[in-house]
């Protein structure tokens, strides 16, 4: 293997391969060995050699394999998340029914979890296929199996004049073993303290290797249980909840499972006797329940029904592939496959509604009118999985990672890389759901009064069917299977040659300059159904698709300039062209760093870097897509408060009689009921790119030899963030417009018309928001200000033993944000209670090591976060509320592993993880729905499943 100059790894430690070239700290293959030997100097946790000596202008976090399983960790994921940078919020297994749910995240200073460039040996991979949320294109974590990682390097702020764009956030390169020479089997089995979650995992490792020759080889296999609300003992019932004595006492309940609804002055539910005796009494798993103030049903507690840990199987394969075959000239190959099947369970069942169907079947609210017996009637029914066959949804996942990479030394002095890389994922998607216009012709039979295939509202309906268990002909007659594909590819050239210009009295100037082209294309196919406005799903399902493609050139220049033997500069430019259907076109960003060593044991570093990023591939591309969405109707909320105050409300007869249906008369300037609205949305090829700029100020200093501290300052800004618009916002201004209050600057006509209402005459639904017209928007500005710091103690004690101790910690001192250009910009936005990313977040690690043991013990603190309640009146206008509200203490979790090398070839691991069975934090404010904390601001895996035992062994042959 050839050698590379000390010029080389300065370089390249500060950039990318796949994005403009490939630096020693994020650089592939080149000179694998003395690569891997200088990457472990920085990586050892209590490492005696001097960091500063390797530390460049830009803080860099390095995670490696051995942190993963120190800390705990059963996946990499997991570890990620962890980061202490990563403080936004998240979705994945734990968010039954979104739109990922197989899907796992980073989101990096809360910017989002789209703005994190992630890599796989330098080069770009292709995101999950689906849409995030609906919105974004992300990277899923769980497609790299843990035992072909040798480490993970995270670059935190903007860095688009190095890596491109997308690198927003951060840049996470995540760097492959090679060079394995011994076979080493692990085996891995992790249970929970209260049962369920189960996850077992099998790796082998192995490779050859001769004096021109690498071949490395992983193979993972991991099996994980699923787990259910009902396993846990305070997740399997209502009154299980912290907010019991506040909740109103309609919230403390059986969920209807059966339901026909009527109307008399008001919405009332119609006894289950009236259509025949004990009829709850037909199902074993349900019985006769009220609400107070609208009546009976045949119920049930679902609380403990939903999954909050999927079942997954997943196998991956990877090789790496280097060769030496002539001086200085290396040809190298990684290939990586994985498979996942996995399932989860969003309720007890699934269910069909009659505002489920199709418009003009139904007036507003979902009412038809029951010819028969003269009245309006709305039909609600859940099914088991005895009835339909199945009530889970299931997830096939594969992706394929193909990279043939040249490299070596040209002329002498100058390294170059040449790499052609290919990624692709699928996905499949399926569940047994109830089609909407056959459960209608099956319950309510044909409209009565109109002309075959005519919309119409009148109904003798099918009693006896509807309250009846669904029989095989029933399923036969209304369950259908729902299929949906997706996938997404990127296949990149890239190219580099860097080295020394020539010699300045203080050192080489070095440089790098690199070539990239990129394509990438996604496509998302629902079934037909789902977004049929014809036909359509029962439980209202509705979908994202979309498709497109476009192609990226990039063109990067970067120096390193020694002014004089403590000073260093390092420059950076880059320029990327887009083609797509955008106005972006294409964007320069430029990048400055300076390092000043004062000492051999000091560096004071500094950095700047312009940031630019086009929209999300699906954000311009996605078709008419719909979703339901819980909102905040401040415009009724401001007239149940008028009513309450005896104000003129405005309203005609009709109108005030619909308005004294919608208000909590308990609760002044509060609704009886929460709102869910239909939104549908398109992608917007008006969008522009955003942009900003990322700076850091900080030092690394070995303190004494066995003490380690750096420290950092950073600064991300980020302009026409381009987001979903938010309902927050556009329903404070749909109120502001209807009620003539804070007007100016606001194009009311262009508000209004993006939502209806219902008409005041309509039953139950009166005055309440049909539907919602939302799009992507460049919003304005999201800024965040805080600091890194992290210390390393190694302090060997002779004949005791090694201690050593990391502590890593983020703080986000400001956070400020403005919705919209124009609006007031909110600096104290960082303690606001509509943001629920984390203020602060630390990562603690201590260790006990002699001889053939080591004992880990590692805390991780998630600051503190908003209860559930809104302290501010403008949003919350009920007093008794707003007194609840305040802010949860932080949440400590401790993760115990104890090593033991039996020989050199074979060592067990024994770990505890959530050793004080903690959860995650609440309080009497959360009267929402299970699990009664907030999911995406803390780690659902780990709240739900509790303390954990694990056992690992490792064998080497």
């Amino acid at each position: 293997m050839f050698k590379q100059t000390h010029l080389v790894n300065s370089v390249r430690l500060g950039l990318i391969c796949c994005a403009v070239a490939a630096p020693a700290g994020f650089a592939a293959t080149v000179s694998v060995d003395s690569n891997v030997e200088e990457i472990e100097k920085i990586q050892v946790t209590g490492s005696r050699i001097k960091r500063s000596e390797i530390e460049g202008p830009s803080p860099i976090v390095v995670l490696t394999a051995a942190d993963i399983s120190d800390k705990g960790f059963s996946n990499m994921y997991e570890a990620i998340q962890n980061l202490t940078a990563g403080t936004g919020t998240n979705q994945g297994q734990g968010y039954t029914n979104s739109f990922t749910p197989n899907a796992e995240t980073v989101n990096l200073r809360g910017l989002g979890a789209n703005r994190t460039l992630v890599l796989l040996n330098g080069q770009r991979v292709a995101n999950y296929p689906r849409a995030y949320n609906s919105e974004n294109n992300v990277f899923n974590l769980t497609t790299i199996p843990t035992s072909a990682v040798a480490r993970i390097e995270i670059l935190t702020g903007g860095n688009s004049a190095i890596y491109g764009s997308d690198a927003v956030a951060g840049v996470m390169n995540i760097i492959t073993k090679k060079n394995i020479e011994d076979t080493t089997v692990t085996v891995h089995h992790n249970t929970s303290d209260a049962g369920g979650g189960d996850n077992s995992k099998l790796t082998i490792t192995g490779g050859y290797s001769n004096e021109s020759f690498s071949w490395s080889y992983a193979v993972d296999y991991s099996d994980q249980d699923m787990l259910l609300g009902s396993e846990r003992d305070w997740l399997d019932d209502f009154n299980d909840g912290p907010a019991t004595e506040t909740q109103p006492e309609y919230y403390r309940v059986n969920s209807r499972t059966i339901m026909a609804g009527g109307w008399d002055g008001g919405f009332v539910y119609l006894h289950p006797d009236e259509f025949g005796e004990n009829i709850c009494d037909q199902y074993p798993d349900l019985e006769l329940s009220e609400r107070p103030s609208r009546g009976f049903y045949c119920g049930r507690d679902t609380t403990g029904d939903s999954s909050y840990i999927n079942a997954r199987e997943n196998i991956s394969v990877y090789s790496n592939f280097q060769w030496d075959f002539a001086e200085h000239h290396q040809l190298t190959a990684d290939v990586l496959y994985w498979t996942s099947d996995a399932a989860q369970q969003g309720g007890y069942g699934t269910s069909w509604r009659t505002d489920t169907m199709t418009s003009g079947y139904h007036d507003g609210g979902g009412f038809v009118w029951d010819a028969e017996n003269g009245r309006d009637l709305y039909l609600q029914r859940t099914f088991s999985k005895e009835e339909v066959g199945d009530n889970k949804s299931y997830f096939e996942d594969d992706m394929l990672y193909v990279s043939l990479g040249l490299n070596g030394t040209i002329f002498e002095d100058y390294d170059y890389q040449i790499t052609l890389s290919h990624s692709a994922t699928d996905n499949k998607e399926y569940e047994w759901l109830i089609a909407s216009d056959k459960a209608r012709e099956y319950f309510l039979g044909s409209p009565l009064g109109v002309e075959p295939g005519e919309p119409g509202m009148d109904y003798n309906p099918n009693y006896d069917r509807f309250w009846s268990p669904l029989d095989e002909a029933g399923r036969a007659a209304i369950v259908e299977k729902n299929d949906s594909t997706a996938d997404a590819s990127v296949t990149t050239l890239n190219g580099f040659v860097s080295g020394s210009l020539y010699e300045l009295p203080a050192g080489e100037l070095g440089f790098s300059v690199a070539l990239e082209y990129s394509t990438e294309e996604y496509e998302i196919n629902v079934d037909p159904r789902t977004l049929d406005p014809n036909t359509g799903w029962g439980n209202g399902l509705t979908g994202t698709e979309g498709g497109g493609e476009r192609d990226r050139y990039g063109i990067a220049l970067e120096f390193e300039v020694p002014i004089t033997e403590q000073i260093i500069a390092n420059v950076a430019g880059r320029y990327d062209y887009y083609n797509d259907d955008t106005d972006v076109d294409g964007a320069f960003t430029y990048q400055f760093g300076l390092q000043y060593r004062p000492t051999e044991d000091l560096l004071l570093r500094t950095s700047y870097a312009t940031s630019f990023r086009a929209p999300d591939i699906h954000q311009i591309n996605s078709g008419p897509s719909g979703s339901y969405l819980g909102i905040t109707d401040y415009y009724l909320e401001t007239k149940c408060l008028q009513l309450s105050q005896g104000q003129d409300t405005g309203f005609n007869e009709v109108d005030l009689a619909a308005l004294q249906v919608q208000c909590d008369p308990d609760l002044p300037g509060e609704l009886k009921e929460g709102q869910t609205v239909k939104v549908t949305q398109t992608g917007n090829t008006k969008l522009h790119e955003e942009t900003g700029y990322s700076a850091s100020i900080g030092f690394s200093w070995d303190v004494t030899e066995n003490l380690n501290w750096t420290f950092d300052l950073y600064k991300v800004k980020i302009k026409d963030q381009v987001e979903s618009w938010n309902s927050d916002n556009y329903f404070r201004k749909e109120r502001d417009c209807r009620e003539g209050i804070n007007t100016q600057g606001v194009d009311c006509d262009f508000i209004l018309s993006r939502s209806t209402r219902f008409d005041g005459s309509m039953p139950n639904s009166g005055l309440t928001v049909e539907s919602w017209n939302s799009t992507y928007v460049n919003q304005a500005l999201n800024e965040q200000t805080g600091f890194d710091m992290q210390l390393d103690y190694l302090y060997d004690a002779g004949s005791w033993g090694e201690f050593s101790a990391e502590v890593k910690y983020t703080h986000v001192l400001e956070t400020v944000n403005q919705e919209f250009a124009g609006e007031e910009i909110d600096k104290d936005y960082r303690d606001d209670y509509l943001n629920r990313a984390l203020r602060s977040k630390v990562d603690s690690t201590f260790a006990w090591k002699k001889d053939d043991v080591r004992i880990t013990l590692t805390q991780m603190r998630y600051g503190s976060s908003w209860n559930w309640e809104d302290p501010d009146p403008a949003r919350n206008s009920s007093e008794e509320r707003r007194a609840l509200a305040g802010r949860l203490a932080p949440w400590l979790i401790y993760n115990l592993g104890v090593n033991y090398d039996i020989t050199d070839q074979h060592s067990v691991r024994l770990g505890i993880n959530n050793l004080r069975d903690s959860r995650p934090r609440n309080d009497k404010s959360f009267d929402g729905t299970d699990p009664w904390f907030y999911r995406s601001t803390y780690p659902t895996m780990i709240g739900v499943m509790g303390r954990t035992f694990s056992f690992d062994y490792i064998g080497k042959f």
